[in-house]
């Protein structure tokens, strides 16, 4: 799939190259001259191909893609897959080669060698998505793999959690007063300077030393690291150097050039907030007012932070609210005052947070309990200072209204459990979707819709896509609803085996519970008119949210190939596509026609799938995944129609 997509930007490259060509049809372009024997205007496309033939017959008659003509006019070396991702980096073609992916196996392995903690970055930015990333911990390749996957930079943690210190110089060359005494160490250019990896110094803060624009990066600070991008310009990590101690001139050299930092805005709030240190002066309130140097909010969150000590969120902004309107003379926007309310959490501290979690998950089990029963459940004992650590965390669920106090016993206040994390949100499947890797990102809880018509094959489809699923160690469940279906039939002749899947026949699948955490393939659902439809898939969505498993459904289409109602199927599915033949007499050749993606690894117009389907194996093959081709010469008129494609041997399509 990568490759087609890369060879069928033919006519940007030569745009970019400046090669000459003319339009010959919708999609099809000729080249005023042959990229091999110079003859104007004998290379012209293939229909339907990549290809560009010469008609030249006698003295060049070359068939060659964009990997030919970049290594004839590049003067490229190496194998078909260094070309192409050259082209792919030419042409800032936004999709992941297999060099690419080579690389971050590389860099990951590294960085996994060196006990990293990583952090997931924004796409094309520097600061990190989670909010509290600095307390929590990524150490694993395949998450690492996924948020690249996503499309999100990378950053590892500065300091004793990785190891490391860096240096960050913001400057191109590194001054030669730097680069003497730096030594020979793991290190990275970024888009305006050089990133210098030594092992972990204690003694040096995270910090800036402005006369020789370098950031020292550590306890508390990330760097974005490769294969990261910022601005289209990804940062280059060479892996020719180990992560050395720092030289000790070099040590010296920096200590003498070191400041005490100042403390930030956000460390001076929190301190004043924890101590009760409020002091205001009228004047001030109306230099707030106007809005001067951005400290527009400073005295009110302040003050805000202090009330929430004791108050929950909605009281604490009703006080905010009513002090804005009384005590300033031109009053801020109330939005002004909503938005401090919503940033006061990050200053306030609470230390029993822990032991209140637990009690809030205990009572949210036992729908109420006393403050007796919570204690001996939670800590195990209604005494001393233990008890007195529940008393004080039931007090703080009940003031964040959290729980509400009935009587003597506690009871769940119920609200939306809202977040903030973006982080594995969507857990990614641990296997290949068959026929659909390439083109979709699948998670679990993902529901999948195949369409097919009346006698189209979806039980063979069926019965293919559960022997590439159990060749990957996976066991899926198989629930018939076809009456007379023979899909065991069609099973042990694929080669399965007992014990390969489970499998249930039923009449209804609305009554079936689904198994957590399984795959499932349902052949198929005939809904009679569209609020079925509605019905089915809003089941099975709501289904699939509680089991956290993956479901593929088959659903039959009416006699025009079309869905019974197209809004809905667009609606619900994560994946939806429909299974039609290329060729109606023999149900030989066909294809999957994508009609919704809901998050594609790569942007293409590519939304067919061809296929070949063997009567005698009951095999059902990607045309992408056959081999063997032949020249397309051999292609006679007497051979049979067959769909777009490359040719292979025996005239089949490719």
């Amino acid at each position: 799939m990568i490759k087609q997509i890369i060879l069928k930007h033919l006519k940007q490259y030569l745009d970019k190259h400046k090669i000459e060509y003319t339009k010959c049809g919708v999609n099809m372009i000729a080249l005023k001259k042959c990229i091999f024997c110079g003859k104007e205007f004998s290379a012209t496309q293939i229909p339907n191909n990549p290809k560009i033939a010469c008609k030249n017959l006698k003295e060049c008659g070359k068939r060659y893609t964009i990997i030919e003509i970049a290594r004839k006019i590049e003067n490229l070396t190496g194998t078909d897959e260094e070309i192409l991702h050259h082209i792919k980096e030419d042409l800032n073609i936004n999709i992941v080669t297999s060099i690419d992916q080579k690389n971050t196996n590389k860099l990951f392995e590294f960085y996994n060698t060196n006990s990293f903690d990583l952090v997931p970055i924004v796409k094309n930015k520097k600061f990190p998505i989670e909010k509290d990333w600095t307390n929590k911990e990524h150490k694993d390749i395949e998450e690492w793999q996924r948020w690249i996957l996503d499309g999100l930079n990378v950053g590892v943690k500065t300091g004793i959690i990785s190891g490391i210190t860096i240096l960050d110089v913001d400057q191109k060359p590194i001054p030669e007063e730097i680069v003497k005494i730096m030594g020979k160490t793991l290190t990275q250019e970024s888009t305006h300077g050089y990133h210098l990896f030594y092992k972990y110094e204690k003694d040096f803060p995270k910090t800036r030393i402005d006369k020789l624009k370098i950031d020292i990066e550590n306890d508390g600070g990330q760097v974005v690291v490769s294969p990261s991008s910022i601005d289209g310009i990804q940062r280059k990590m060479k892996l020719d150097n180990p992560i050395i101690k720092m030289p000790e001139e070099l040590k010296k050299f920096i200590q003498s050039k070191i400041t005490v930092p100042k403390k930030t805005y956000s460390e001076n709030l929190k301190e004043d907030i924890k101590t009760g240190d409020f002091k205001i002066n009228p004047k001030d309130l109306q230099l707030v007012n106007n809005n001067l140097e951005g400290c527009c909010n400073s005295s009110f969150i302040k003050l805000g932070g202090i009330l929430r000590k004791q108050l929950p969120a909605k009281q604490t902004a009703h006080v905010l609210h009513t002090l804005n309107k009384v005590l300033l003379e031109k009053p801020m926007n109330p939005k002004a005052i909503n938005s401090m309310i919503r940033e006061l959490d990050k200053y306030i501290v609470f230390d029993e947070k822990t032991l209140a979690d637990e009690i809030l998950n205990y009572i949210k089990g036992v729908k109420e309990a006393g403050k007796t029963e919570v204690a001996m459940a939670v800590v195990g004992t209604n005494r001393g200072k233990d008890y007195e650590r529940v008393n004080l965390a039931l007090e703080y669920l009940v003031k964040e209204e959290f729980l509400m106090k009935k009587g003597r016993a506690y009871g769940i206040i119920k609200k939306a459990d809202w977040k903030t994390n973006l982080i594995n949100i969507g857990i990614p499947i641990d296997f290949k979707m068959p026929y659909f890797e390439d083109i979709m990102s699948f998670n679990w809880g993902d529901l999948i819709l195949i369409g097919s018509a009346n006698a189209r094959g979806k039980t063979h489809i069926s019965m293919n896509i559960i022997k590439q699923l159990v060749k990957q160690g996976k066991i899926p469940y198989y629930l018939s609803l076809e009456s007379g279906s023979r899909w065991s039939k069609i099973a042990l002749q694929l080669g399965l085996k007992e014990g390969d899947f489970y499998w249930d026949e039923v009449t209804d699948a609305t009554g079936i519970e689904l198994e957590m955490g399984a795959i499932t393939i349902i052949d198929w659902l005939c809904p009679n008119n569209y609020a079925e439809v509605d019905k089915l898939l809003k089941h099975f969505t709501e289904k699939l949210q509680k089991t956290k498993g993956i479901a593929i459904v088959f659903m039959q289409l009416r006699d025009n190939n079309d869905w019974l109602a197209k809004d809905l199927v667009k609606q619900f599915p994560s994946f939806a596509c429909k299974y039609v033949y290329s060729d109606d007499e023999t149900g030989e050749y066909g294809k999957f026609t994508i009609d919704k993606i809901r998050e594609a690894k790569f942007k293409t117009k590519i939304y067919e799938i061809p296929c070949r389907y063997d009567w005698s194996s009951k095999e059902l093959t990607m045309i992408e995944e056959m081999d063997k081709e032949i020249p397309d010469e051999k292609i006679t008129k007497d051979k049979p129609k067959t769909p777009k494609g490359r040719i292979i041997k025996g005239g089949e399509k490719k």
